[in-house]
């Protein structure tokens, strides 16, 4: 089943349109959560294509232009500002990731949005080209029977899920030349957390597969470094942005990428545990949700919109 939308199509055609002689001269970018997975594969792979890249994280990096910075401390994001004058582009990557322990004092949503506000409020003179990394996981559990439009309102039911949603907004009211890339689970080869999280029951070795198999997008990370060179190639405005791989994978085939013997788990159970848990208490709120994102179609539209 192909998913890649009309609008995407458009929007590649726009790029071609919009580019510029000024905005073809590869420019200095900045990269928060450099050190990160998906931060760390941008920055190389945007070098790669001939960009000035300067990571910042609160990890160590032999990368000679790296810095290591708290960005959730506000003097040290402002001092940190001083020392750039010629960023192009801003690509904010830095956040814990779903299931990260915080430090104290703060759940995974609030360190986030410290980090965006210190950020961006270190950056507002420079005026750059923001692009910031957000998450599918906006959409909490909404399901539709074919393809969840780009279009449907965020509806998050978790806290990692609310608290993107609010940087969004963050980044919205301050940013005029914004690309929000709504990402699907990223991975590759290296790197298959977020797929692990729909083969294996959480916190086992335990392999399932599902019957019939329900099929869910993914996102390579060379899609994300795709898009996220046609965004900087683009002109002005503010655009949300869902990336994927074009084709959703279905749950036996994840269940493939994995060695040793599986479980077969019929999904008519799974949608039995979904109706029948109740939603009073928060940790069986938890676990539907898990139930629906493993046992539920997820897939999502790719493509983008403009924001009024």
């Amino acid at each position: 089943m192909v998913i890649a939308s009309q609008p995407l199509a458009k929007f590649k055609r726009s790029l071609k349109l919009n580019m510029s002689d000024e905005l073809s001269v590869k420019g200095h970018i900045l990269i928060t959560g450099g050190t990160g997975f998906v931060g760390r594969e941008l920055s190389k792979g945007l070098a790669k294509a001939g960009y000035k890249v300067t990571t910042i994280s609160r990890g160590e990096s032999n990368n000679c232009n790296h810095i290591c910075a708290d960005l959730t401390n506000e003097e040290t994001s402002l001092d940190l500002a001083t020392k750039f004058s010629s960023i192009h582009t801003i690509i904010h990557c830095a956040a814990l990731a779903h299931g990260q322990n915080p430090p104290k004092n703060h759940s995974v949503a609030s360190f986030n949005t410290l980090i965006c506000k210190n950020i961006l409020k270190a950056f507002e003179r420079h005026r750059p080209h923001w692009i910031f990394m957000s998450s599918i996981s906006v959409y909490g559990d909404m399901h539709s029977e074919s393809v969840l439009s780009i279009n449907s309102s965020p509806y998050p039911v978790d806290s990692y899920g609310r608290g993107k949603v609010r940087d969004e907004k963050l980044f919205i009211a301050n940013c005029d030349h914004l690309d929000i890339l709504r990402l699907m689970p990223v991975y590759d080869s290296h790197n298959l957390r977020d797929i692990k999280k729909r083969v294996f029951l959480p916190k086992t070795k335990i392999k399932i597969k599902i019957n019939p198999a329900p099929l869910y997008s993914i996102c390579h990370i060379r899609e994300v470094i795709i898009a996220v060179e046609r965004c900087i190639n683009c002109g002005s405005g503010q655009r949300i942005i869902q990336v994927g791989d074009h084709q959703p994978v279905s749950q036996n085939d994840l269940a493939n990428w994995f060695s040793g013997r599986c479980i077969l788990v019929p999904q008519l159970l799974l949608k039995a545990f979904i109706f029948i848990l109740p939603n009073r208490l928060s940790f069986l709120r938890r676990i539907s949700f898990m139930l629906k994102k493993v046992g539920l179609d997820n897939v999502y539209e790719i493509g983008y919109r403009y924001l009024d």
